[in-house]
């Protein structure tokens, strides 16, 4: 009997050691000497609550934003919010990456990442063009066909953004050290916008007759 009762004693003993354990191991939180070490390492950093779940995601980079593209243009949007999420992720709860009703409300959520500061245009004399993002800024010349046509042949696999590097690295004739960054997607993205409406300067209309 004495033996039993140690034995019960010692296995309840057990349980009440390891339950506090799980639990703080559970209820830990993300310190601010964490967020300071990722903004460090990573730049932004971004806290995504879902529900009663949180996760912690790092600012996106260019080469985040073409792996994501390719595996939207291979397997849809869901791929998407997959493959960008899973990339950002630096901590949290997993449920966010793996439960459907946490997944779905957080893929939402990334549209965010996409509102950089608008690019400004300045017409200059000789058809170039002053394209200014925050305090950074480039000038380029004017874009014609065959400035497309080589960009284009230079991307054969049609890989995301790459036909954009080549035709800013064509037409660009002077630049901030910002612009030299090809992964920084708050300088790019504006940029490759501004390339963009810079091609579309005038208006063609088709009429049927």
């Amino acid at each position: 009997m004495k033996s039993r009762i140690l034995t019960l004693m010692l296995f309840f003993t057990m349980i009440a050691f390891a339950t506090p354990v799980k639990t703080l191991e559970m209820e830990q939180k993300v310190d601010q000497e964490q967020i300071n070490k990722w903004k460090a390492d990573f730049g932004g950093v971004y806290e995504l609550p879902v529900g009663d779940k949180t996760g912690f995601l790092r600012e996106p980079k260019m080469l985040d934003f073409k792996r994501a593209f390719k595996a939207m243009m291979s397997r849809g949007d869901i791929a998407f919010g997959e493959e960008m999420l899973k990339a950002l992720w630096l901590d949290g709860d997993k449920a966010i990456l793996d439960n459907d009703e946490y997944f779905m409300a957080a893929r939402k959520q990334l549209k965010d990442f996409f509102n950089y500061d608008d690019a400004e245009i300045t017409k200059l004399p000789q058809g170039k063009s002053k394209i200014t993002i925050g305090e950074h800024s480039c000038t380029v010349r004017f874009i014609t066909r065959d400035d497309l046509q080589r960009a284009e042949m230079q991307n054969p696999g049609n890989k995301t953004f790459v036909t954009q590097e080549k035709l800013f690295e064509r037409i660009c004739e002077k630049k901030d050290k910002a612009f030299n960054d090809k992964n920084d997607a708050s300088i790019r993205f504006p940029l490759y916008q501004a390339i963009e409406e810079l091609q579309n300067t005038k208006v063609a209309v088709l009429k049927k007759l």
